[in-house]
C-alpha cells in the first residue's frame, strides 16, 4: 500500500480550505449567538423583563360586598357572611380530574357538581378561577388547607356569601340572588361588568329588590397585584397597586321586620296575604305572604326534592300573593259600590228591603242571610254587608261609573315598589268585556244583570291583596295615597309619593266611614274584631269570595256547606280595614285563601295584626337616615 505523502501540495489545500469553512462557521455561529444575546438582554430586555414580571405577578379581581338591604329602623333584612370555599385554575392544576378526587375525599362532589364544574371550565377557559365548593365547615376547609402541597392549583378562599337573617319572613320583599347565567353575561354593558360576573361563585338578583337594585346593590370591583412562585401559587399581595372594590349601596325600606315577623306568625299554617300601610306616607309597613321560600335555601343552592316541593304545594308558597295573587274581593268592594252609587244619585238615607233574595231578570239572586235583614240603609248595608241592598242599586247602576270609581280608590293598576310580577287584577266595563269577547260578538255588549254580581265583588272582578290596602287607605284619608317600599338607595332618600285629593265628594266618603266603623264597634259582621283600645278604633269591612258553588248533586252528598268542601273548593276570607277612625294612620288587608269566612278567618287575624301595630307605632319613632349610617370599609375578596 503506498503511502501518504504529507507534503503533497493538493492535500495540504484540501486541509487549508476545510480549515478556513469551519472557522467562518464557527465565527458565524459565535456571531449569531452574540447578536442574539445582545437582542435578548438589550434590545429587547424591557419585554422579556415585562413578560417574566407578568408570570411572576398576577392581576386579580376583587369582587365588591353586596349592598345590604334595611329595614326602615336599620334592621339587616339581607346581609353578607363569611364563606369558606375552594377555587380551582385548571392551568396550574396538573390533574383536573385527580384534583378533584382529592377534594371529594374530604367533602362530597357529586357526579351532577363534577360536570357542572367542568362544564365551567370548558366555558370559562383555563385561566380563570372555578369554584369547587362552598360553604363549607370550618373542619373540611382546615383539611384541605392541610392538603394544599399536594393539590396544585387549588385555592382555598374566604369569601363573602349573601344571607337572609329573616328567612321566610322577607321572601317575597327581598327576593333571593342566584348564579350567573349566560344571558346575565351577554345583557351586559361593559367588559369589565362581564369579567367581574365571571368571578368564581359570583351571584347576581334573581327574584325581588334584589333582581331590580341589581347594578345599584352589586357595587365596583377592584383589582390588586399577588406575586406567585413557578407552581403559580400565591407568595405576596402587592398591596401598594391595590385599587379596592366599593361595597354596593345599601337599600332601606319602608317595610317594619318586627312587624312583618308578627303578622308571619299570625297567617302561619294558612295560605294567605297581608298588607299593613301607613296611610299618610303610603309606607308599607308589612307585605307578609304564607307559606313563603327560605331565601337562603336559594343561595346556596336549593335541593332538587325542595324545589319540587316548592311547586307542586296547593298553598303556593312560590307564589308572592300581595302583588300576584287575585282574588274576587268579594264583599270588601262594597265600599267602593257605597261610594258609586252616591255618585250615581243615591241618598245615603235609601233603604232597601231585604228578605233574602230579590227577583231580576229570570232568576233570583240571594243575599248571604237567607232570612234577610229587614229594611237597611247605606250605613247598615255595610254594616251588615246586605247584598240585597247592592242587587237594587245595580238594577240601574252604570258599570263604566262603578269601574271609575273603582280605579279611583286603587283598584285595577299595579304600582312601582321595584317588585316584578305585580297583577292588575280586573276592573270591568264595557271596554273591558268588548277587548276580552273580542273573538265572541255575541257576548260583547254588557248585560245589566252582570253590574249585579260585580257590584258585590264577584263576577269579573278581581283584586290583590296590596290594591285592597290602597283601597283602604283612600277611604280613610280621602287622598289617592300610593304605596311605596323602598325609602332610600345609597345616600339618597327617596320622597313620598304625592297623595292629591281624590276627587270624589268628600261627604260621601263620610258615610262608608261611618258604615265600616259600625262593621267593627257597633256589633256588624265583624265585631269579633273590634279593638277595646279607645285610641285604637279601627274601622273594617268583611268580604266572602266565592271559589266554588255547591251543586244539587253536592248537597246529596252531604256537601252543604263551605267547610263541608274540599280545601281548595271553600270560599276565599278578606278583610280590610283603618285604624284610629277618628284619625287614620293604618290601612290593612288580609286574605286567607279557601279560609270560608272574612268575618271568622280574615277579621280576628287582621285584628291581632293591628293590635301589633298600635303597640308598636312605628309613626310614632323616626326612621333611620340613610346618611348616617356608618360605612365600613369592604374587606378585599380575591
Amino acid at each position: 500500500m503506498a503511502g501518504v505523502n504529507p507534503h503533497d501540495p493538493e492535500r495540504q489545500e484540501t486541509v487549508g480550505r476545510r480549515t478556513v469553512l469551519f472557522g467562518g462557521g464557527v465565527g458565524l455561529l459565535f456571531a449569531g449567538i452574540t447578536g442574539r444575546l445582545y437582542q435578548l438582554q438589550v434590545t429587547d430586555h424591557q419585554k422579556y423583563l415585562d413578560l417574566a414580571q407578568r408570570n411572576q405577578f398576577n392581576r386579580r379581581i376583587l369582587t365588591p360586598l353586596r349592598g345590604e338591604i334595611i329595614d326602615r329602623f336599620g334592621a339587616p333584612l339581607a346581609s353578607n357572611r363569611k364563606n369558606f370555599r375552594i377555587l380551582l385554575i385548571p392551568e396550574q392544576a396538573r390533574d383536573v380530574d385527580a384534583a378533584l378526587d382529592k377534594i371529594a375525599s374530604i367533602t362530597p362532589v357529586s357526579e351532577e357538581r363534577r360536570a357542572r364544574i367542568l362544564r365551567e371550565i370548558r366555558r370559562r377557559g383555563s385561566f380563570t378561577p372555578v369554584q369547587i365548593a362552598d360553604n363549607l365547615s370550618w373542619h373540611d376547609f382546615s383539611k384541605i388547607n392541610f392538603e394544599l402541597p399536594h393539590l396544585a392549583g387549588v385555592l382555598p378562599d374566604v369569601g363573602e356569601t349573601r344571607d337572609y337573617p329573616e328567612g321566610e319572613a322577607s321572601a317575597f320583599v327581598i327576593g333571593y340572588v342566584g348564579a350567573v347565567t349566560e344571558r346575565d353575561l351577554s345583557s351586559q354593558e361593559t367588559d369589565e361588568d362581564r369579567v367581574l360576573l365571571r368571578q368564581p361563585g359570583f351571584k347576581v338578583g334573581r327574584e325581588g329588590l334584589e333582581r331590580t337594585y341589581e347594578k345599584e346593590l352589586r357595587g365596583s370591583a377592584g383589582a390588586i397585584n399577588v406575586k406567585v412562585n413557578a407552581h403559580g401559587r400565591v407568595i405576596e399581595e402587592m398591596a401598594d397597586s391595590a385599587v379596592p372594590s366599593a361595597q354596593g349601596k345599601t337599600l332601606s325600606l319602608t317595610i317594619d321586620a318586627e312587624l312583618q315577623e308578627a303578622a308571619m306568625k299570625e297567617l302561619a299554617g294558612e295560605s294567605a296575604a297581608a298588607v299593613v300601610m301607613d296611610v299618610v306616607t303610603g309606607d308599607i309597613l308589612v307585605m307578609a305572604s304564607t307559606p313563603a321560600f327560605n331565601p337562603n335555601d336559594f343561595n346556596v343552592g336549593i335541593n332538587p326534592d325542595l324545589w319540587r316541593d316548592l311547586n307542586s304545594s296547593p298553598y303556593k308558597p312560590l307564589l308572592n300573593k300581595p302583588l300576584s295573587g287575585v282574588y274576587p274581593p268579594g264583599s270588601t268592594f262594597k265600599i267602593v259600590s257605597a261610594i258609586a252609587a252616591q255618585r250615581a244619585g243615591v241618598k245615603a238615607n235609601h233603604t232597601a228591603f231585604c228578605n233574602g233574595r230579590i227577583w231580576y231578570g229570570n232568576r233570583y239572586f240571594h243575599c248571604w242571610k237567607r232570612g234577610g235583614h229587614g229594611t237597611v240603609d247605606m250605613k247598615g248595608s255595610l254594616k251588615h254587608s246586605c247584598d240585597i241592598f247592592y242587587y237594587d242599586i245595580a238594577k240601574t247602576l252604570d258599570v263604566d261609573l262603578l269601574a271609575d270609581t273603582a280605579r279611583k280608590f286603587g283598584l285595577g293598576q299595579t304600582y312601582e315598589l321595584g317588585i316584578p310580577g305585580q297583577q292588575k287584577g280586573i276592573i270591568p266595563d264595557r271596554d273591558w268585556k268588548r277587548q276580552y269577547f273580542a273573538g265572541n260578538p255575541a257576548n260583547q255588549p254588557w248585560f245589566q244583570g252582570e253590574t249585579l254580581s260585580v257590584i258585590i265583588g264577584q263576577g269579573y272582578v278581581t283584586s290583590t291583596p296590596l290594591q285592597l290596602a290602597v283601597m283602604s287607605a283612600r277611604v280613610a284619608t280621602g287622598r289617592a295615597v300610593r304605596p311605596r317600599l323602598v325609602r332610600a338607595v345609597g345616600d339618597l332618600i327617596l320622597p313620598a309619593p304625592e297623595a292629591p285629593l281624590i276627587d270624589v265628594d268628600q261627604d260621601h266618603l263620610s258615610v262608608v266611614r261611618a258604615g265600616m266603623n259600625a262593621v267593627t264597634n257597633e256589633w256588624g259582621t265583624a265585631a269579633r274584631s273590634r279593638i277595646d283600645d279607645p285610641e285604637w278604633q279601627m274601622a273594617g269591612k268583611t268580604g266572602t269570595s266565592q271559589v266554588y258553588q255547591i251543586t244539587a248533586e253536592d248537597r246529596a252528598k252531604g256537601l252543604a256547606k263551605p267547610q263541608d268542601l274540599p280545601w281548595e273548593r271553600r270560599d276565599h276570607a278578606l278583610f280590610v280595614s283603618y285604624m284610629p277612625y277618628e284619625n287614620p294612620r293604618y290601612a290593612c288587608a288580609v286574605v286567607v285563601e279557601h279560609g270560608i269566612g272574612g268575618a271568622s278567618m280574615a277579621g280576628p287575624k287582621a285584628r291581632e295584626i293591628m293590635k301589633a301595630v298600635a303597640a308598636k307605632d312605628p309613626s310614632s319613632r323616626s326612621a333611620i337616615d340613610p346618611r348616617t349610617l356608618a360605612r365600613a370599609p369592604a374587606p378585599r375578596r380575591g
